[in-house]
């Protein structure tokens, strides 16, 4: 069970990590296609067409394949008034219910866009650009962010729960 438990806590830190190196990929397609759209503009008096259109779902994506990351390295804004006073079991229940709080959202976020995906599939759904392109393949890929940030928050809890501490992997 042990080992079933380390190999699930392992690719679930890989996954995240593949979730970050789609979003770093994203980032460079989008920085490229905006470099070629200001250089097009300024000088050809020609821009790209439907940048603006990539660029919004691009960037819809970037979000949520990064929610993975921040969750695995605690990143999110947190108000710690009263939780950065606890000690003890009181900072760990507070914690756990953070965790539990933050997979219940990122379940929530993953079932809406699990449905959003399917039906963007079904009706093969694409922009309104000049140029045409798919949207599914972006919403398909907020749905596998959000259930990153949903599987980083379990396996968060369940290393609380067990009373494993976080690895230097773990932290920034």
């Amino acid at each position: 069970m042990q080992k079933i438990a380390v190999a699930a806590d392992l690719a679930i830190q890989r996954l995240c990590s593949l979730a970050l190196a789609i979003a770093a990929l994203i980032i460079g397609l989008l920085a490229a296609v905006g470099a070629a759209d200001i250089f097009g503009t300024s000088l050809l008096y020609h821009p790209v067409p439907s940048t603006v259109e990539f660029s919004e779902a691009g960037l819809a994506i970037l979000v949520f394949l990064g929610l993975a990351q921040a969750q695995r390295r605690r990143a999110h804004i947190t108000v710690d008034i009263v939780s950065g006073k606890l000690k003890g079991w009181a900072a760990k229940a507070s914690l756990g219910l953070a965790l539990i709080a933050a997979m219940l959202f990122f379940g929530f976020l993953t079932w809406r866009g699990y449905i959003a995906a399917e039906q963007s599939v079904a009706v093969d759904e694409r922009s309104m650009g000049q140029i045409s392109f798919w949207i599914w393949p972006g919403k398909i890929l907020v749905c596998f962010g959000s259930g990153m940030a949903m599987l980083e928050s379990f396996r968060q809890f369940v290393r609380l729960c067990l009373g494993m501490p976080e690895t230097s992997d773990d932290q920034p």
